[in-house]
């Protein structure tokens, strides 16, 4: 399961610089010969698979709706001086909250806290594509992953974050001994 602590943005135009998920073992999964490819930055070596593709399908338990998005302009990282492909493969994608930013499911921007992909649980499914472009899970070649995604609001002391949901004791049924508690 991979915990989220989704932040707030207030920044225009958006950044689409905060980023979920993370890293996964898939390698034994993939069906299509991948290929790894390296980049040398400055001394430092970064493993990225650029084939097969990944496409991501998130489902909010709490009100069924479904994203479906690929990240075509960013390959998967691997590794970091060492290839682990073998190991894991780190599987991220970019997020916004509700404002000014444009949803783009082509390129993995997807918009999180809203009415109808509000925060909460997941069912998060991940496939592996022949190609970027294809957005349908029935044409994918195998199902890496199936897990879920917990998306949990920062509440940061002094950010414009969420604020932290508070509870009252509800003490008007004097027939029943058990405590209950009700949310803002």
């Amino acid at each position: 399961m991979f915990n989220a602590v989704v932040n707030k943005t207030y920044l225009s135009p958006p950044q689409w610089n905060k980023s979920m998920g993370g890293p996964i073992d898939i390698s034994d999964k993939i069906t299509q010969t991948p290929v790894i490819t390296s980049l040398e930055i400055a001394g430092t070596t970064y493993f990225f698979m650029t084939f097969p593709y990944l496409l991501y399908k998130l489902e909010s338990q709490y009100t069924k709706k479904t994203k479906i998005f690929s990240k075509k302009l960013a390959a998967p990282n691997c590794g970091i001086n060492v290839n682990s492909f073998d190991r894991w493969v780190s599987t991220t994608w970019t997020y916004e909250t509700p404002g000014e930013a444009v949803e783009d499911l082509t390129i993995g921007r997807v918009i999180v806290g809203t009415k109808e992909f509000p925060l909460g649980f997941y069912n998060l499914t991940i496939y592996e594509m022949e190609t970027s472009d294809d957005l349908d899970p029935d044409n994918s070649k195998a199902t890496l992953y199936n897990g879920l995604v917990h998306m949990r609001p920062s509440t940061s002391t002094g950010s414009s974050n969420f604020q932290e949901v508070q509870y009252k004791e509800y003490t008007t049924n004097d027939t029943e001994n058990e405590a209950s508690y009700l949310t803002n």
